[in-house]
């Protein structure tokens, strides 16, 4: 007969809960590029208990963020479909969510502009960018976003947003909103021409962008 997994006695499973709890708070504080040993201390657990269920950061990352990274896909597709009938709001609030997220959450940060990161997430990833390329499509076909709007803007936003909130997030948490709002004006309006997207910008843009 084959073997079943047998399940966590009641303590470990205690303290891999405890595990996940602490490191969903310092993965959101700090980001990914902390290490496990960082993670125990937390926890109050010696490191050799965390490799016991965890056998890297990654592992752990992955299951921290599982539900966010979901919940990412659930929502840029709710927005792509929102966008048939309004546009303009579709993509306001859409954008709005990502950067807030972004602000709260620094492993999130980390995960969505990170190609190791994304590895992880594969599937929701696919998912998150297919709708992002609907959403865009219907804003600016419908005259809500400029025309000469780029789908690589928003990746352009999303890092400058992670550079400014790592730069500010003690003295000035919330300095994320006033970049919202210039960049949504901005990207609500056409101003003038703009810079071309660089060609290599534009290769690395593709690479990630969904195969089917």
């Amino acid at each position: 007969m084959p073997e079943t997994a047998r399940p966590l006695r009641a303590d470990a499973e205690r303290n891999r809960q405890a595990i996940i709890c602490a490191a969903g708070t310092v993965f959101a504080a700090e980001g990914t590029n902390v290490t496990l040993e960082r993670i125990a201390a937390a926890a109050g657990v010696g490191v050799g208990t965390i490799y016991r269920r965890f056998s890297s950061i990654d592992e752990l990352v992955a299951v921290v963020l599982e539900e966010k990274m979901r919940l990412y896909a659930d929502r840029t597709e709710e927005a792509a479909e929102l966008a048939l009938t309004e546009p303009w709001e579709a993509f306001r609030d859409w954008v709005l969510f990502i950067l807030e997220q972004q602000a709260t959450d620094l492993a999130f940060s980390d995960v969505i502009l990170s190609a190791t990161g994304s590895d992880l997430f594969r599937d929701e990833v696919k998912r998150t960018l297919r709708a992002s390329l609907h959403l865009v499509n219907r804003a600016r076909a419908a005259g809500a976003i400029r025309p000469d709007f780029d789908h690589s803007d928003l990746l352009m936003l999303q890092y400058a947003n992670a550079g400014l909130i790592r730069g500010t997030q003690a003295a000035s948490p919330d300095a994320w909103r006033r970049l919202a709002d210039y960049m949504l004006q901005s990207f609500h309006t056409d101003g003038g021409p703009l810079t071309e997207v660089s060609k290599e910008w534009e290769r690395q843009h593709v690479r990630r962008a969904p195969s089917d």
